[in-house]
């Protein structure tokens, strides 16, 4: 188990509904901060709220269950809205991850104003304000992809103020978290000098990598407008370079350990940034939700659930996307075993194998089902399926080499750098768990700029599968159709494909039927695909907002 009992404090302090504790995130003058200890004890508070089921705990499905890889069973209740693309403004997700980050937002802003006038270490008060800059971008960084024009609030707001803002617009939204990363990044510690105290705390690292991003964010979106995103493509490069050439992190040598729980912390030599959490035998708050709803229901010491250890099964994977992330130049790569589950042993110690593999013959006691799983996410020591070890990445090495390899790309083509870039990937996926293979080969020369992307969006699909990287990725890189991925996903290429899920035919064994949960497909695209709607609580308390188009 991490070491994470500060955390665990500074969540009982800022959640307790007692009359009689001291609720230190209250924004009154009774209560401002005076001490080193009471800032350390906000800051911490402020990273929990990202781990709240309101944040990354809960809430993923906003954005996890949204784009075109995974869907939610037919007949889950919880989030069901999402995966088959029905989510409206009143849908409980949409304001829960709203009011999150903007709750995060808002001890920020007030832990700014307090932390500025204390007579406290310096150097400690200049990281704070780096962290605290870190998670105000981070924050808008999520709110304005997932929502678009978003309020920009910069100070700290209590119920006397006046709270109704309108929408500020993407650009000004992008400025300021620019500004915000690298502010961050000029106070903030390297990974290797972080105390392991911290662990989970941002550094410089983390505000480089995510101020890459940001970049190439905002120049794809410049690019699907038809202006040139060029400038921003190339400062995207240049903080990508700042990271991989700080030396602070490096691949983890085999795809497999970034997803052994039991290596979790030695994965974050690789991990930039992470919403950490941990098993919580106390109240269970601090734990996650990934291995308990990913993992099958009949598959012992995986997961939360019950005496044997199994999940619950609520997601599960696109037949069609296993299809084509696992032949071509994904035959026979190591990622493909670590990211899906087709096969297992049940707790009635029967075989269960998934589409598209097959029974050893039509005589064989095998059990099967219509859709892999998700395979990264496992905690056989997870004390319910809502209280497991797993962190949420959220950007690694890999991804950033990913970031040059495209920023490279669409400036200068598919040069020598991106292609170097590009195939660092290639080459880790090759360690077959210490068995060299052949394949992934690197990819070769000879493409065009508009191929090179759409390599990097099929790397992107299977390196970051299951991350919460998809759907930001179909709404902001072009297609081939000059529209966003999303558009010509759901418009242009899942409607050639056979609706309905697999069948087993087991005289002939083989697969009949489709290869995609249909309901999770609609039949054709609506822009209100490219964001998530205003949740109808802010609506209702903030007269100057408007509604996202198609809601």
């Amino acid at each position: 188990m991490k070491n994470k009992l500060v955390y665990f404090i500074a969540f009982l302090l800022l959640s307790s509904c007692s009359l009689e504790e001291k609720i230190v995130d209250t924004l009154t003058p009774e209560n401002s901060i005076s001490t080193q200890s009471d800032v350390t004890a906000f800051l911490n508070g402020t990273y929990a709220e990202l781990q709240s089921s309101n944040g990354f705990k809960g809430n993923y499905a906003v954005f996890w269950s949204t784009a075109d890889d995974i869907n939610i069973r037919p007949g889950i209740a919880s989030n069901l809205p999402y995966s088959i693309k029905t989510q409206d403004s009143s849908t409980p997700a949409t304001a829960g991850f709203w009011q999150a980050l903007y709750s995060t937002i808002n001890r920020c802003n007030y832990l700014l104003e307090q932390v500025e006038p204390l007579s406290i270490n310096a150097a400690y008060k200049a990281r704070v304000k780096g962290e605290l800059y870190f998670l105000r971008g981070f924050s808008y960084f999520y709110l304005v992809r997932l929502f678009g024009d978003v309020p920009l609030r910069l100070k700290a707001t209590s119920l006397t103020d006046d709270l109704t803002l309108e929408r500020t617009s993407v650009d000004k939204v992008f400025e300021q978290i620019f500004q915000d990363f690298k502010l961050a990044s000029s106070s903030l510690l390297t990974r290797t000098a972080l105390p392991a105290s911290e662990f989970g705390h941002a550094t410089k690292g983390a505000a480089q990598a995510l101020l890459a991003k940001a970049y190439l964010t905002y120049a794809s979106y410049q690019s699907l407008k038809g202006t040139s995103g060029n400038a921003n493509f190339s400062l995207a490069q240049v903080y990508a370079d700042s990271v991989i050439n700080s030396n602070q992190y490096q691949l983890i040598g085999s795809y497999n350990d970034l997803w052994d729980v039991a290596k979790e912390r030695d994965a974050y030599r690789e991990v930039i940034f992470g919403i950490a959490f941990t098993r919580d035998s106390q109240t269970g708050a601090l734990g996650s939700q990934f291995a308990g709803f990913f993992m099958p229901s009949t598959m012992p010491n995986v997961a939360g659930q019950g005496t044997t250890k199994v999940g619950v099964a609520n997601y599960n994977v696109q037949p069609w996307f296993y299809d084509k992330y696992s032949t071509g130049d994904y035959l026979n790569d190591y990622r493909v075993e670590r990211s899906f589950l087709t096969t297992w042993t049940n707790t009635s110690n029967r075989k269960v194998i998934t589409y598209p593999l097959l029974k050893a013959s039509t005589t064989s006691t095998e059990l099967t089902e219509n859709q892999p799983y998700i395979y990264k996410y496992v905690d056989g020591d997870g004390l319910s399926n809502s209280n497991q070890e797993n962190d949420l990445f959220i950007i690694r090495l890999a991804e950033v080499y990913l970031i040059k390899a495209e920023a490279e790309n669409e400036v200068n083509g598919p040069t020598a750098t991106a292609y170097t870039a590009f195939n660092m990937l290639r080459a880790r996926a090759r360690n077959a768990g210490g068995t060299v293979r052949t394949t992934p080969a690197n990819l070769a020369t000879g493409l065009s700029k508009d191929e090179f992307r759409m390599r990097i969006v099929d790397e992107r699909a299977l390196e970051l599968f299951a991350e919460g990287h998809r759907w930001f990725d179909l709404v902001r890189i072009k297609a081939p159709n000059g529209k966003s991925m999303m558009e010509y996903q759901f418009g242009t290429f899942l409607p050639t494909l056979k609706a309905g899920l697999p069948v087993y035919n087991n005289t002939a064994r083989r697969w009949d039927g489709g290869v995609t949960e249909s309901s999770s497909i609609p039949t054709s695209f609506n822009q209100r695909l490219m964001l998530l709607p205003i949740p109808q609580t802010e609506l209702v308390a903030n007269p100057k907002i408007t509604q996202n188009p198609g809601y």
